[in-house]
């Protein structure tokens, strides 16, 4: 997961074998269990939101195995809350399915364990992946269509929900201004066409950033638009700024 500020996602924690085993060369062994202390607090600060800002657009916390070339996905992960563990489960591309409802649905989640027999021989630094945890704020409804009005209630509330994120800092949320589309296959985001009336009336111009088409709704309202129709059965819609302005948050990010 990308260390991005907007408007894909925040990351709030990476854990890496590697680091954690440096100090002790000593076999990974079959399980792996890091602390995620204080994400039910990163929920809980979009749960305070009033329901209004979170009917049209909400926050998702996805866990994200970065595998390297070759490496498969570990047998099994869980949420561990005392002695309460449940699975997690994941997409093809290491993306964890439903992450949050599950932390939502216990008290205090304390750790994640990574069971993987296979690599228990391993030393951290040759552990194959690394987890990385990010915050995000997605359209909460992807049935393929949406309205303009819709979309422009998402931004205003999107922007509400970074702002809570960021705590003190929310003066520096940009303004939203598009919608950021991404699909399962992070090179090729489905298309997007403008639509009046349910009819299609022409794909809007677009951008395009890290695997996501931006499109702007000053673009569809001067098409005349009333809404969008996404192609395909699974995407991701977030609202965002313009490309330029997410580049600059990510470079100020990487430095």
């Amino acid at each position: 997961m990308k260390h991005t500020l907007l408007p894909l996602s925040v990351l709030i924690l990476t854990a890496a074998p590697t680091a954690m085993a440096e100090d002790a060369p000593q076999p990974i062994g079959d399980e792996f269990c890091f602390s995620i202390d204080g994400i039910g607090e990163t929920l809980g600060k979009f749960d305070s939101l009033k329901p209004e800002k979170r009917d049209v657009v909400g926050a998702e916390i996805a866990m994200q195995f970065e595998l390297e070339d070759g490496e498969l996905m570990p047998e099994r992960v869980e949420l561990r809350e005392g002695d309460q563990a449940r699975m997690v489960m994941f997409d093809d591309q290491g993306r964890s399915v439903g992450l949050s409802d599950q932390l939502r649905s216990m008290a205090a989640p304390d750790s994640v364990c990574v069971m993987d027999p296979p690599r228990a021989e391993r030393f951290g630094k040759d552990i194959g992946y690394s987890v990385d945890f990010g915050v995000g704020v997605r359209f909460k409804e992807t049935p393929g269509t949406h309205s303009l009005t819709e979309i422009e209630e998402g931004l205003k509330d999107g922007r509400s929900h970074y702002k809570k994120m960021v705590g003190a800092m929310g003066f520096m949320v940009p303004k939203f201004t598009h919608i950021a589309v991404s699909g399962e296959d992070e090179t090729t985001p489905p298309k997007v066409f403008a639509t009046a009336n349910g009819q299609d009336i022409g794909e809007p111009d677009f951008e395009l950033y890290d695997g996501a088409r931006m499109i702007a709704v000053d673009t569809l309202e001067d098409m005349g638009a009333d809404g969008v129709r996404i192609e395909g059965d699974t995407y991701r819609m977030s609202p965002s700024p313009d490309a330029k302005t997410v580049a600059k948050f990510a470079s100020e990010d990487d430095d």
